[in-house]
């Protein structure tokens, strides 16, 4: 009796053993809203990178939601549920590493960090290629002030007293946003 109750002392449940992971699933163009909404209904978390911005018109203004990333939405799922996420017929592929047919898992310090940039930002954010090549490679700097405020990140582009601040998401590329210099520090 005494051995079955040490016996059941180390033993994980499935959730312990394989935590949920963030993937970026590919959808057919303009269908990120459409898809999220599907797949909320399927009890499955996920997260389109959007951003409200003010656009002009000649005779009005209006607030619209731009998305920052076409084609793709965020899921968060367990590991194990990946290839029925992939079999749904409204998403077009699980972005993986060249080669690799496992899909590519984003930390989640990634995607929290993008989530802060694109609710946070008073300006526009934009992804770059994963070709971007930040001028200052490996100067790392935190916004001090403003929306952004303590979002870190690399010096991606410099001019006069602006400068765009970035942060890399596995796969992806780069999600930058232009920031005062004034508003920033160098990361020791």
């Amino acid at each position: 009796m005494e051995s079955e109750k040490m016996a059941s002392v180390n033993v994980t449940d499935d959730r312990e053993a394989r935590p949920k992971a963030w993937v970026a699933a590919l959808v057919q163009t303009n269908c990120e809203r459409t898809v999220a909404n599907k797949l909320e209904n399927l009890s499955i978390e996920c997260y389109v990178a959007a951003q409200e911005e003010m656009h002009r018109w000649s005779d009005r203004m209006k607030k619209v939601t731009r998305v920052v990333i076409p084609n793709i939405v965020f899921i968060h799922t367990d590991p194990g549920r990946f290839s029925d996420v992939k079999r749904l017929s409204f998403i077009r592929g699980l972005m993986a590493h060249p080669g690799m047919r496992q899909p590519a898992a984003i930390p989640e310090e990634q995607m929290q960090m993008l989530k802060f940039m694109l609710h946070q930002s008073d300006v526009p954010v934009y992804l770059g290629g994963a070709d971007l090549q930040c001028m200052s490679v490996g100067e790392r700097v935190r916004v001090v002030r403003g929306p952004l405020k303590n979002l870190e990140g690399e010096i991606c582009h410099l001019s006069n007293n602006e400068l765009h601040v970035g942060i890399t998401i596995n796969e992806l590329g780069l999600a930058h946003a232009l920031v005062s210099v004034n508003d920033i520090e160098k990361i020791k």
